[in-house]
């Protein structure tokens, strides 16, 4: 499905299909959120799934200058960030869209998942010892800001952490 092309959920599915909001860092992150998402589904739960790369804001030049360089090669970026997930995806029986937008990680992301009327985000699990370290804290962080969409942590073999 095209960028930014799903439509809200039909007002008959919408009971049932849960809203599934995945941040799309890299490959290696998201394809244990969509695999989360895959296992859903094959547990008979209707899914639709929010691909979403959050973009740092430009700077007030680039803003003022609408470089369309600079645009089209993060367009790109996230073309090349979305590819891996959207494979797993296409030719099942999931429906799913990607979305870019840009701002403070955290607060995009909710914010997101707000406007998108998702039940859930999907993450992987905070890393443990030394990789811990290597982190943005991002996932602490939405833990503690949530609002209506459920934080879902999970492994690398996309299995919710209880």
């Amino acid at each position: 499905m095209p960028l930014e092309a799903m439509p809200a959920p039909p007002a008959a599915r919408q009971a049932k299909a849960r809203r599934l909001l995945i941040p799309v860092k890299d490959a290696k992150a998201s394809s244990r959120a969509v695999t989360y998402a895959i296992r859903r589904r094959a547990e008979g739960l209707d899914v639709a799934v929010c691909l979403l790369h959050v973009q740092e804001s430009p700077t007030q030049w680039q803003a003022l200058l609408g470089d369309a360089n600079a645009q089209a090669a993060k367009r790109r970026r996230a073309d090349h960030v979305f590819a891996p997930a959207m494979r797993m995806l296409e030719g099942l029986d999931i429906e799913f869209a990607a979305y870019v937008r840009s701002g403070p990680i955290v607060f995009t992301i909710l914010d997101a998942a707000e406007e998108l009327a998702c039940d859930e985000i999907v993450v992987p699990a905070p890393g443990k010892g030394i990789f811990s370290l290597l982190s943005r804290r991002v996932v602490p962080v939405l833990m503690a800001r949530q609002r209506s969409a459920r934080l879902v942590a999970v492994t690398n073999a996309g299995v919710a952490v209880s």
